[in-house]
């Protein structure tokens, strides 16, 4: 069985039906799994998971599951016992097979499916029934992967991914991620950086290569790589200590924010601040993606939620402008408006209210063209560059690219104690 890649040898240990518990690299876990036909299932280990502090892996593989009344009462209990847990426990759903209707329910805060699995609520046939029309689900792998942080070609990958995630993250919400020993030194220089970022603010450039030059060893963890890959989230270390990394990528709408990356970033600073996972932030955004359906399709409400997320965020928040800072959006990754502990800037950084263009055209009206250029070098001399925003105390410091990695461990280390409290209320709204 492919719980037996994920888990330590010899150290699971079974309670009732489809459940148990054991470790993984040595740190405790529990199981729980259905496989095959359906029979009654208990909420006994995510009980246990709770009251222990233990991270919850339920593995789903149900293709061909019958459903009784009794089967919904049962899953709908165990669910929303999986629900309690939120921000509890980490929580990792890992998809085998077909999952239809109440067995797609993945509530937990990762899922990890196999490139065949097959995710919907409605089954197949129902749709059949009631439309007339064919209704076969697609394999994820050629559906829209919000459904999925993470595709495995197999089963065992499926655990392997489980077991690498969990590497990165606490036991529980009361307790700091593991520390992992690393050669890689602090003080490293990130000299790639540089070349890797054009200076012209027009020409892409993956952010990934910087993710991978500053964090430990250039082992970065991406979540949800193929899903609104204008924003890249995922897990690295610094100097051994877990961080969640969020960057604008450049290389998909130059950078630009839409509804699918705004929902993307807000998750991820969530389930970070939850359970105790520093967030360095890689700014580069020319702002959001002008067009109209995105706003009618829920782009305000989605942004503010992102703000949200950022603003009560207790955990460390380290920030860095590498190229363009302009407009809302810049002001909803993290930047010092919505709560950033430390905002570092790169000296040919720029910043503005719309784009740098934009503004010139608002503030000065129609130019010729040689007119426009002399305004635009004006503006970005005077008003919109690094030293205007360190003057406005809209960052803290401007820093030389190749001391990037070195920087950022600083400033991770100095907010090793913070302590910040937020209101007292029953939640959010």
């Amino acid at each position: 069985m492919t719980l037996d890649v994920l888990l330590d040898e010899g150290s699971f240990s079974e309670i009732g039906r489809n459940a148990g518990f054991g470790t993984v690299d040595g740190r405790p876990v529990c199981v729980y799994y259905l496989k095959g036909t359906f029979e009654e299932c208990s909420t006994e280990v995510v009980e246990l998971a709770l009251k222990t502090g233990t991270p919850l892996v339920t593995i789903l593989d149900c293709e061909g599951m019958k459903v009784s009344h009794s089967t919904l009462a049962d899953l709908a209990n165990l669910f929303s016992k999986i629900s309690v847990a939120s921000g509890v426990i980490p929580r990792i759903s890992i998809m085998l097979g077909s999952c239809h209707g109440m067995f797609c329910y993945a509530e937990t805060d990762f899922v990890i499916a196999t490139k065949d699995c097959k995710l919907s609520v409605v089954m197949p046939d129902i749709i059949r029934l009631v439309t007339g029309k064919d209704a076969e689900v697609e394999g994820i792998k050629h559906a829209n992967t919000e459904n999925a942080h993470f595709i495995a070609e197999s089963d065992e990958e499926a655990m392997m991914l489980a077991k690498k995630l969990l590497s990165y993250l606490p036991l529980n919400n009361m307790e700091d991620p593991p520390i992992a020993e690393t050669s890689d030194e602090p003080s490293r220089k990130t000299e790639q950086i540089a070349s890797v970022i054009p200076q012209d603010t027009h020409s892409f450039y993956n952010v990934r290569d910087v993710i991978t030059d500053i964090v430990d060893d250039g082992d970065f963890f991406e979540v949800q790589p193929d899903f609104a890959q204008n924003a890249v989230v995922g897990f690295g270390r610094m100097d051994g200590v877990t961080v969640g990394v969020v960057a604008n990528n450049p290389m998909f709408y130059a950078g630009c924010l839409d509804l699918n990356a705004v929902k993307k970033i807000a998750r991820f600073v969530r389930f970070c601040d939850a359970f105790n996972i520093p967030i360095v932030t890689l700014v580069d955004t020319p702002g959001y993606l002008p067009d109209n359906q995105q706003e009618l399709s829920g782009l305000p409400y989605y942004a503010t939620k992102l703000m949200q997320a950022y603003a009560e965020a207790t955990v460390p928040l380290v920030t860095v402008i590498l190229r363009r800072a302009y407009g809302s959006a810049y002001v909803v990754m993290g930047s010092k408006f919505v709560g950033a502990d430390i905002v570092y800037a790169y000296p040919n950084a720029e910043f503005a209210v719309t784009d740098i263009d934009t503004d010139v055209r608002l503030l000065y009206g129609d130019l010729s063209e040689e007119e426009r250029k002399k305004k635009l070098e004006e503006y970005r001399r005077w008003e919109a560059n690094a030293n205007r925003a360190l003057e406005r105390r809209h960052v803290d410091a401007i820093i030389d690219p190749q001391w990037t990695r070195s920087k950022i461990i600083n400033a991770l280390r100095m907010l090793e104690t913070k302590r910040k409290k937020l209101p007292p209320k029953k939640h959010d709204t």
